[in-house]
């Protein structure tokens, strides 16, 4: 996994993942595309088994901190949903990347769709994590909660006592997986996410239905949705994707709510399934 920055008009640095493929081919990258306040290395595990050949032909991946998140800078304005597709773009025009395909999360997705609309013909494949193409403006109770419940913690065991009660997280699991999400500084460990951008996302944030966008979505386009309260995608939402892409496949995750991408036995069956399918339309 390289780490690589690039600067931003907006004066900040945008960083991004890479995962180099085991051996060189002409496949079409992966990009993928994170949700609110989350980061690139949520999709650390999908990076490496894909750049790998786990799944198919080895791929190169990039994985997006988008503005604010993870290990990129946080610009004094510019956060609506166009200015954050904008970071996509920035990635695709640095590492020459002309198409590819996007595995996209949370409000990741209508970032996507909104990349679609600005930049056209550049997604060949779209997997939907558990989102409408549309975009919602955030309330600000929602922001002023996370203010209020934005804690630094001194030890790692003192972070996964405090989240361990509302997710179910191993110890093991959580040893793993807490730099995904964490990072330890001078002072405590703090989330991978700078804590004044809820409210700068809150007040650009706006209604948007976005929908038309995915007629500019060429290629596969895969659905994940959860089966369990906390989903946030309801039927009719579905239904607009099957509208623009009448081969629509989808796939409900066990056991699962909103996290979707969550490493499991049944999301590795079907990506490996999705990119082996991209691989036989390839040759054929």
């Amino acid at each position: 996994m390289d780490h690589h920055f690039i600067e931003r008009e907006e004066g900040f640095a945008l960083h991004y993942l890479e995962w180099k493929p085991a051996f060189k081919n002409d496949s079409l990258p992966v990009i993928c595309i994170h949700g609110n306040l989350s980061n690139g290395r949520m999709f650390r595990w999908i990076g490496e088994k894909i750049s790998q050949g786990r799944w198919g032909t080895p791929r190169r991946v990039i994985s997006i901190d988008l503005r604010g998140c993870g290990d990129s800078g946080l610009p004094e304005t510019g956060f609506t949903i166009r200015h954050l597709a904008s970071d996509i773009e920035a990635v695709l025009q640095h590492t020459g990347i002309v198409k590819a395909h996007f595995i996209s999360f949370s409000r990741g997705v209508p970032i996507t769709v909104q990349f679609a609309l600005d930049f056209p013909g550049k997604i060949q494949g779209f997997v939907v994590g558990d989102y409408p193409a549309k975009s919602f403006v955030m309330k600000r109770e929602w922001v002023e909660n996370l203010i209020a419940r934005y804690k630094i913690h001194q030890t790692w065991e003192e972070l996964y006592q405090s989240i361990s009660p509302n997710q179910e997280i191993s110890p093991e699991e959580f040893a793993e997986r807490k730099e995904e999400f964490y990072v330890k500084k001078e002072d405590g460990i703090h989330a991978r996410v700078h804590k004044d951008l809820p409210m700068k996302l809150q007040i650009d944030s706006e209604d948007l239905d976005l929908t038309h966008g995915l007629n500019l979505i060429e290629g596969p386009v895969l659905l994940l949705r959860g089966e369990e309260e906390g989903t946030l995608i309801n039927e009719a939402e579905a239904e607009e994707f099957r509208q623009y892409h009448p081969s629509l496949k989808e796939e409900v995750i066990a056991g699962a709510g909103h996290s979707v991408f969550d490493p499991k036995e049944q999301t590795e069956s079907i990506f490996k399934d999705y990119f082996a399918s991209l691989d036989i339309k390839r040759r054929t």
